[in-house]
């Protein structure tokens, strides 16, 4: 899915490709209930209900980010109160809150971390990082709005030791519960759910070891005229942490040609778009030799095109694989061949040591917005203009690339 304000990318050249077998696959999300987590190389596939969450917490990384479940009617509005002005909460003058979606091109910002302070390196939107003690302490309250249109006023005290604290009631204030998500009850999922409704705490989601692709709904801005846009729900494709996408336009769908493209971590680059509704005949329509090519963490590259959906009460996903073998000169590197220290960094230089031979030609660094913030040919990186936070630094040599995660204090 192309967007101009995420166009920073991480460009791989001269990918050498052999044609491997094609082969039709369907993800069904039974009438649109369900997110479907597609592992390719293995073809396993889970699936979860759409609905059982309201909250999620970030528990594998660093960006303490928290989403909502948007998709099924919730909304997140900003509000002039403080934690201190909890008991003194009220609506009055809600038309002119903002309202705060998930991020579209990362993970790592979520609805509760919209709200920043310019010039702050350390604020997450929801509370604010101390450096000292590492504790992130809530300092936002915010206006939640459920599925069945009720409010809940709501606040994350802080994520520490591991553990998000977080407090939400009626507006009036009864009600109030306060509640925990524990980063290591949730294995290695990316992120830890918590429902309202139920409230409890859920692991929905499969190991991130094991997923690559999700078919999904989510709410995007969509133009509705000059300047204007509306926050609508749209169903596609959201790619894991760590796997990058490149979309090809203007050529057969049969072919695998990757040269000049270029790749990206943008979560929902495969997205919606590849798909129109036609309202005069009432179809969709699928835009003409659209092809894209999803690179895995550990190397393997796949081609996924899309050949039909079914929405409405269907809500099914048609679609061809092909896995891509890569000649050797596009090989993932092994962990062990390249090294950046000191990881986490304060201030300094960054060292980037190769092993085994490999030479280095080309390092970029994107931050977690996917924004190219540093380009260069040498082996040491000053970090010293870099804000705090994670960086994603993609390293190519003449035998082949790698993406290593920094973070600067």
């Amino acid at each position: 899915m192309k967007r101009i304000y995420a166009a920073a990318v991480i460009t791989l050249m001269g990918f050498g490709l052999v044609s491997a077998q094609e082969y039709t696959d369907t993800a069904m999300t039974n009438g649109n209930t369900q997110d479907v987590y597609l592992e390719l190389n293995s073809g396993s596939k889970t699936y979860v209900d759409r609905d059982n969450w309201d909250l999620a917490f970030e528990t594998l990384g660093t960006t303490a980010s928290v989403l909502i479940n948007s998709q099924k009617g919730m909304k997140l509005y900003t509000s002039p109160y403080t934690i201190a002005d909890w008991a003194k909460f009220d609506t009055a003058g809600m038309s002119t809150w903002v309202e705060y979606l998930n991020s579209t091109s990362s993970w790592s910002n979520g609805a509760f971390n919209q709200q920043l302070e310019p010039g702050n390196d350390f604020d997450l939107g929801w509370g604010k990082y101390n450096v000292q003690n590492h504790i992130i302490t809530g300092d936002s309250v915010f206006l939640l709005q459920l599925e069945d249109g009720s409010y809940k006023k709501i606040y994350v005290n802080d994520l520490s030791a591991g553990t998000y604290t977080f407090t939400y009631a009626n507006i009036d204030g009864t009600s109030e519960m306060k509640k925990e998500v524990t980063k290591m009850d949730m294995g290695s999922q990316n992120f830890g759910y918590y429902s309202i409704v139920d409230e409890k705490v859920l692991t929905r989601e499969p190991a991130t070891s094991d997923w690559d692709v999700v078919f999904t709904e989510f709410v995007t801005p969509i133009p509705t005229g000059p300047g204007t846009f509306q926050n609508y729900p749209v169903t596609g494709i959201k790619i894991n942490k760590g796997v990058v996408v490149a979309q090809r336009d203007g050529i057969a769908v049969t072919s695998d040609d990757t040269t000049g493209l270029n790749w990206n971590m943008n979560i929902t680059e495969i997205g919606s778009d590849w798909k129109t509704f036609n309202r005069a005949e009432m179809r969709y329509e699928y835009a003409k030799d659209r092809t894209y090519f999803v690179k895995l963490d550990g190397g393997s590259v796949w081609k996924i095109y899309f050949t039909k959906y079914e929405g409405g009460p269907a809500g099914n996903f048609y679609y061809t694989l092909e896995k891509i073998e890569t000649g050797a000169s596009v090989k993932e590197l092994a962990a062990s061949s390249v090294v950046i220290f000191p990881n986490p960094s304060a201030n300094q230089i960054v060292n980037i040591a190769l092993n085994n031979g490999n030479q280095l030609e080309q390092v970029n660094v994107f931050n977690q917005s996917m924004q190219l913030v540093a380009q260069q040919s040498a082996s040491t990186i000053n970090t010293s203009n870099l804000t705090a936070g994670v960086y994603f630094v993609a390293i190519e040599t003449a035998q082949g690339s790698a993406v290593k995660r920094l973070i600067i204090k």
